[in-house]
């Protein structure tokens, strides 16, 4: 089906072009109903920014049709407070050791911990969501995983933002290496809070049973979705003074005596070559898992399938004004 085709125009999606008709109309009236519950909750909290309410609620259910719309309104709430507190540590809109304070607030909060709220609008949204996952019968067993998971995004955008404060300071730092960047990266995209919402309220009972196979696909699909986002965003990044893996990559291959513009597109054959290999892996890891629904390791693999393919034409921030929507409504 032809980008053309799809209920809203300026949308391409390959990875929806090869769904069926009857899954695609699945999709977009799930997406439809999860976008208006989204954009309800987030009236509530001046912080969320609603332009990325309809592509948000777009990935969660094309990754999971299966789901019910409350299952997936909760799984898609996750990702959007992960966006927020991602604008907050790359905009600096409040002082660095408000910050700090505020990753702590957060820690404690995603564990169930009391938190001094502080008029933080944010934390209460995180205690809401938080809430809202501990009705479904697998948050007993999965909580932990959630919040440590959540916890360790909080972790991956403080040492980001500590990076781009050390490269501001000291713009001939050495950067860590790509290994290292991409192992807090795929925590500080957001990720594995998403991946453990979304293995919650699925609700197959024999989830717990396969941790074991299920982690690594977590892990391979949270670095494929990092190494997406890099691609994509790759000139934002640098107008912002962030550290990206292309820019990892690229410098190293220039210390090696390669002209700039090859190194740049060295890394980024790199970065493809990585993405192509994790999406490999995770389609062979799915066959292998047997969960008794076969829809947890679904939802992971199509996940990285569906935001890999999304970064290759839009993005989360402008996709509306891109597509030519009104972003209010």
């Amino acid at each position: 089906m032809q980008a053309e085709a799809f209920p809203w125009l300026g949308l391409r999606s390959k990875f929806l072009e090869a769904q069926s008709q009857v899954n695609q109309l699945r999709i977009f009236d799930l997406t439809a109903r999860v976008s208006h519950a989204l954009r309800i909750w987030a009236v509530r909290y001046p912080l969320v920014r609603r332009v990325r309410v309809w592509p948000l609620a777009l990935s969660v259910a094309a990754a999971a049709p299966f789901a019910g719309v409350q299952a997936l309104i909760s799984a898609a709430r996750v990702s959007l407070w992960v966006f927020t507190l991602d604008d907050l540590f790359d905009e600096e809109r409040v002082p660095e050791s408000e910050m700090m304070r505020r990753a702590d607030r957060y820690r404690a909060l995603a564990h169930g911990h009391a938190a001094e709220m502080a008029e933080d609008s944010l934390a209460a949204a995180l205690q809401e969501i938080r809430a809202d996952l501990s009705r479904y019968a697998l948050f007993e067993s999965l909580g932990d995983e959630w919040a440590n998971a959540l916890c360790g995004t909080i972790d991956g955008m403080v040492r980001e933002f500590q990076w781009r404060a050390m490269l501001t300071r000291n713009p001939d730092m050495a950067l860590p290496s790509y290994e290292e960047y991409v192992a807090n990266g795929l925590y500080s995209i957001g990720g594995p809070p998403h991946v453990w919402a979304s293995l919650i309220t699925t609700n197959d009972q024999s989830t717990p049973e396969r941790l074991d196979q299920l982690r690594p696909m977590e892990r391979i699909a949270c670095t494929c979705i990092r190494l997406a986002n890099d691609l994509q965003s790759y000139g934002k990044e640098v107008a912002e003074g962030n550290i990206n893996g292309l820019v990892i990559l690229g410098k190293g291959l220039e210390a090696s005596g390669v002209h700039p513009i090859e190194a740049h597109r060295g890394a980024e054959r790199r970065v493809r070559s990585d993405i192509a290999d994790g999406l490999t892996a995770l389609g062979t890891l799915q066959s292998a898992v047997g969960t008794k629904t076969r829809r947890p390791e679904a939802a992971i693999a199509d996940i990285a399938r569906f935001v890999c393919n999304f970064y290759e034409e839009h993005d989360y921030h402008t996709f509306l004004s891109q597509a030519g929507m009104n972003a209010g409504r």
